[in-house]
Formats: C-alpha cells, structure tokens, sequence
C-alpha cells in the first residue's frame, strides 16, 4: 500500500480501538504521560501542543499544570478525539481543545506554541524528520520538543510469545514501527537531524503487574497489535487466543501476570535563531 493507504488503514486502526483504549491494562499511556508532565516542568501559562494525542492522556495531563495556559491536541482519529472530548468535559478542563489534523499535515501557524509534545506517535510516520520538522516549526524560538517511545525489550516476552503464535498461522509479521526509535541513539539521532539543541534521552520503566492473562488481551486487542489479529477468521482467532492465553498465563508469578514496559523521552530546544 502506498503512504496515503497506509495512514487512513491507521487511521481507522484507531478508531476501532478508542473505546478500549483507557483501559486500566494499558495504563501505561497514563504512567507515561505523568513523565512527561514531570520533564517539561510547565510554568503555568504556555501553549502546548499535543500531536496524534489519542484520548487525550497527554492533553488532559498537561492541562492541568497550566491555570493560565492550554493545550491544543491533535489527531487524526475522530474515535480518539470524541474520547477525548469527553473526558476533557467530565473533568471540567476548559483550558484544553481536540482538532481533527494529521501530524503530518499540521494546519496550525508557525510559532504559535513553547513546547509540543509527542507521545507514541512520531515511529508510525515513514519520514519522521520530516514529521518532526513541521512540528518544531510551530514552536517559538527556544520552544521545547517532548516525545516518547517504547524500548527495544517493551512488552517482551509476552509479545515474543505472541508474534511466534500468530505467525503460525500464516500471518505475516511486518516491521514492528515502534522499533524505529527503540533506544537512545535513534532518539537523539532525529532529534539532532531536526536541528533541535540541548538534547536529552532518559529511559524510564513504567513496567507493572496485569491481574489476568485476559488484561494482556485488551492490551493486544485494543492497541497496536489489532491489525494482526483482524487477519485471523472468527474460529481461528477463538482458537489462537484460548491457546496464547494459555501461555500467558504460564508467565505468572505471585503478583499476577509481568509487563515490561520502559519508555525513552527524548527532549530537544528549538534554536532561537537559525
């Protein structure tokens, strides 16, 4: 498929997966956001922007450390963002407002924000400088640049377990793209070929306890490895989750089921002048 197909199969990826998505198994999305709220040490009246920013884990987080600020969120999924809204409205957080825009694509004036932040998203993009670039030219001068990824050995070896299972059954595994940014020297590797100053990776372990094997299905079935199993016909995918669960369950120990989880956030400055 070419870019233009692969970004709407994404996009509507995403919206089959939003209304699972802030389920307590993947609260890693929430952990990790309260990271980034900690890095970026907010003075309480900066515009932040938040792209492919989900329900709003980021967002909402964000919006709370700004009584004088905002956040404009950006996606590409109409699922994530009326997920979003919701959850901004039942907070009562008034400071924070959702867009419908591609990262790639950004529809915003430039120099608009001090500080943007991406979460999970940048590796999903075939040039990511590219990406990267256009987000940083909607900073201010000396404006700040957050992202986050996952970690070469995140979610192993539960995902071990599951990629060797599902590829026998005739599913072909593609390039897993969060491996494009899974340490520290591709993080600051693009960090640097976007031109951005006084960079800093930190890896962090968010890892937790699942208190089931069938926690570890909502993380597969309402995250990143749902395309895989949307391959399987309904007898397989009963048969193929029975038996995966299985070996899951095998992984327990006296806390209930390990998820390894670490994150690398990496951060940049935009020059003041170039």
């Amino acid at each position: 498929m070419d870019e233009t197909q692969r970004r709407e199969h994404i996009r509507q990826t995403f919206n089959t997966v939003a209304p699972g998505y802030d389920r307590p198994a993947l609260r890693f999305f929430q952990d990790s956001a309260a990271h980034m709220a900690e890095q970026l040490r907010l003075a309480g009246d900066e515009h932040v922007l938040d792209v492919a920013t989900g329900t709003g884990a980021v967002a909402l987080t964000l919006a709370r450390y700004l009584p004088a600020g905002r956040v404009t969120g950006i996606d590409m999924s109409d699922g994530m963002l009326d997920q979003a809204q919701r959850k901004a409205q039942s907070h009562g957080l008034a400071n924070v407002d959702f867009q419908a825009m591609d990262m790639t694509d950004l529809r915003l004036p430039s120099a608009q924000f001090h500080c943007a932040t991406a979460a999970f998203a940048l590796f999903f993009v075939q040039d990511m400088e590219s990406c990267l670039r256009g987000i940083i030219d909607r900073l201010k001068p000396g404006g700040r640049m957050l992202a986050c990824a996952f970690s070469e050995r995140s979610f192993a070896p539960n995902s071990d377990l599951f990629l060797d299972r599902i590829a026998r059954y005739g599913v072909a595994i593609p390039p897993l793209s969060w491996k494009r940014l899974c340490d520290e020297s591709l993080n600051h590797a693009l960090f640097t070929a976007a031109n951005l100053q006084d960079i800093q990776v930190v890896r962090r372990d968010l890892s937790y306890h699942l208190p089931s094997a069938e926690a570890w299905w909502e993380i597969l079935w309402y995250a990143g490895f749902r395309g895989l199993l949307n391959q399987l016909s309904e007898p397989e995918l009963e048969r193929f989750r029975q038996e995966h669960l299985a070996e899951i369950s095998d992984l327990a120990d006296g806390h209930g089921i390990p998820l390894h989880v670490e994150v690398l956030y990496a951060q940049g400055r935009k020059p003041i002048a170039d």
